[in-house]
């Protein structure tokens, strides 16, 4: 850079608005450049990893949202993203970093310009946002990268720093806490990487500094091929089991009056033991999410402030904690409307969320009105959601997200204002077979309520297990994984680890399978023919005398096999 350029951009005291779009633009273009190197950062080895990607989406719709805007408001501007960010929002990752930029904006509200003490504080802001957004933040992930750059900001313009100092002080201290991430969170430090998300944050950051400077963006060849590995991984592989803590997730809305999300949540929090909560909203309407061991006394304490509606609890005893940091494809999103979308509004209909054609079919058959086109790695978005929701055609729509990365977003997008009246019920399942248990017993013509309760406790009595492949070396939950090995995974949580589809496949199955089940249907898909599938149902049913088989062609990338018993 010249040394007028430097000289500039030594003197920026204040940013207006043309100037926040030309800086976020700048760190969307380098997040872009660097979503692949994002998305390999997963200490889970499979190939679901999307951090990267999902982020990139998220601020991709923020930044084309700022760029409709003609004003040269900061406050304006920041607003604009906050908005596009949040319909943008996909997979955890994109929605916690629609709360940073929600925050964002909330201190710049009103202002035309910013100088170096407003943008410091908007960071500072944006921390807080989404601190709030969790119960019990998680320190080693993007949640204290936020929070440390934020407050090395906010010292910095406290000590005289310009627009640029204070930016690049936030940055230096992010990058430096995010080298320490693997010895905040085990689980990083036994697969040897930095936390995804926290990496997202510092290289969407690093593209803000250079734009606020004028500087342009080396291209990626000139970055180091591959700043992941901090260490090699040290623990030995021993073999273990995941618990759960908190039986139910409970998540509900509550409408009223001047309600205060951060009352009710002091309130639940004096009260209940449990973890993963999310209390966000304004006045008129708050979203609560919650694990817990006592559901029913959870909805004791919201009625206290407002109805409740919306109601979900799910039986979350199998099935193992999501990750929130991933990586993967860039997805492909395309909402396919039904072949006989009616013309009249309908009292009921659903939206499901999955990939492959064969299961795109079966949840048609099972009475899907709208599949979108998605999930591991293909993240819909909280706009895509919306749509679907329209494109239903119904005054109530359940909404099956079918994916665990995915319940979160839909339950976003419960609550913007494109759906209009229609209310939305999201039943949270988490893998394609819950989705499938949940539309098979669903009544026509039943109460909605009862419907959903229904599809709820069927989600619960479902094992699901996915087989797959390893995308890397890596050690998980003590398990020492080798790149393309054959992995099963049992509802989240992988158990399996073999060098032969048919052998994974077996052993996992002797691990879901209990005196209890009766049922098991296999889907098959990526890289599997239906000779191949027939032939290995043929075995398992042998083996399995008691067991009635059903296999079915999903046609679902990355996964050999959707497994489910009931």
């Amino acid at each position: 850079m010249s040394g007028t350029k430097q000289s500039q951009a030594s003197q920026m005291k204040d940013i207006d608005g043309r100037a926040l779009v030309a800086a976020f633009e700048s760190g969307v273009a380098w997040l872009g450049e660097h979503k692949s190197l994002i998305d390999s950062l997963n200490v889970f080895p499979v190939p679901d990893g999307d951090t990267g990607t999902n982020m990139y989406l998220t601020v991709s719709a923020a930044l084309k949202e700022a760029e409709k805007s003609d004003s040269a408001s900061v406050g304006d501007v920041a607003e604009a993203i906050a908005l596009g960010s949040l319909m943008g929002a996909r997979g955890n990752s994109g929605v916690i970093l629609s709360q940073l930029l929600r925050g964002f904006a909330k201190r710049l509200h009103g202002l035309k310009t910013a100088d170096a003490m407003d943008l410091a504080a908007a960071f500072q802001e944006g921390s807080n946002v989404a601190y709030k957004a969790v119960m019990r933040p998680v320190e080693g992930t993007i949640l204290t990268v936020a929070r440390v750059g934020a407050r090395a900001g906010v010292q910095a313009a406290r000590s005289g720093a310009d627009i640029p100092g204070v930016v690049d002080e936030a940055l230096r201290q992010g990058e430096i806490i995010l080298e320490k991430t693997p010895e905040m969170l085990p689980a990083l430090k036994e697969a040897g990487v930095v936390d995804a998300g926290g990496k997202g944050l510092v290289v969407l950051f690093q593209g803000f500094a250079r734009g606020i400077k004028g500087e342009p963006l080396e291209r990626i060849a000139d970055v180091p091929a591959d700043d992941r590995i901090v260490r090699k991984p040290e623990k030995e592989p021993t073999r273990l089991k995941h618990d759960i803590e908190y039986a139910y997730c409970t998540e509900l809305i509550i409408r009223g009056s001047d309600l205060d999300p951060d009352a009710i949540k002091r309130a639940l929090l004096g009260d209940i033991v449990g973890d993963s909560m999310l209390v966000v909203g304004d006045g008129n309407t708050v979203k609560v999410h919650m694990h817990s061991n006592t559901p029913g006394r959870i909805l004791e304490i919201c009625m206290g402030y407002g109805s409740l509606h919306k109601i979900d609890i799910d039986n979350m005893e199998d099935q193992h904690e999501e990750f929130e940091g991933a990586a993967g494809q860039e997805p492909v999103l395309p909402l396919e409307p039904s072949e006989d979308e009616p013309r009249e509004l309908k009292d009921v209909g659903v939206v499901a969320v999955a990939a492959g054609d064969g299961v795109e079919k079966i949840l048609r058959s099972l009475g899907a009105d709208v599949v979108i086109t998605g999930g591991q790695t293909m993240n819909p978005s909280i706009q895509d959601i919306a749509d679907g929701v329209r494109m239903a055609h119904a005054r109530e729509v359940i909404v099956l997200p079918n994916n665990g990365n995915v319940v979160l977003t839909a339950q976003q997008a419960a609550g913007v204002p494109d759906i209009g009246d229609t209310k939305v019920h999201v039943v949270p399942s988490k893998t394609v077979p819950q989705g499938l248990a949940a539309l098979l017993v669903m009544t026509p013509y039943a109460p909605l309520e009862e419907n959903v309760a229904k599809m709820v406790d069927a989600i619960g009595r479902v094992v699901s297990a996915e087989i797959t492949y390893a995308v890397r070396d890596s050690t998980f939950n003590g398990i020492e994984i080798h790149e393309n090995d054959i992995i099963g995974i049992i509802d989240g949580d992988l158990q399996v680890v073999g060098e032969s589809v048919d052998e994974v496949v077996r052993h996992t199955f002797g691990e879901m399978h209990s005196g209890d089940h009766e049922i098991a249907t296999i889907i098959y898909g990526f890289g599997v023919t239906e000779e191949e599938a027939e032939s290995l149902v043929s075995s398992l049913a042998e083996e399995y005398p008691d067991i009635e088989f059903e296999v079915q062609y999903g046609g679902q990338p990355l996964y050999y096999y959707l497994i489910s018993v009931e």
